[in-house]
């Protein structure tokens, strides 16, 4: 309800300043649409309550000898 609220607004302020056409008109719900388009995709979806956790994965490695640690070079792991 908002959305149309504010496009409705946006209309209104146009056909104010620059008078009644078709033209305003339109370029003003053209450019309320896609302004509208570009603050929807841009905005996060919401969490519901209890997703606010990330799941780390844990992976541990069998054997002597630690090659998998090799490419680490400014972390000490033995600490």
């Amino acid at each position: 309800m908002i959305p149309l609220i504010l496009l409705a607004a946006t209309v209104l302020g146009a056909v104010v300043i620059f008078g009644h056409s078709s033209f305003v008109v339109g370029f003003a719900l053209l450019a309320g649409g896609v302004l509208g388009l570009i603050s929807f995709l841009a905005a996060q979806g919401r969490q519901m309550p209890g997703e606010r956790e990330k799941i780390v994965d844990e992976r541990h490695y069998i054997g002597g000898h630690d090659h998998h640690r090799d490419h680490y070079d400014e972390y000490d792991h033995r600490r």
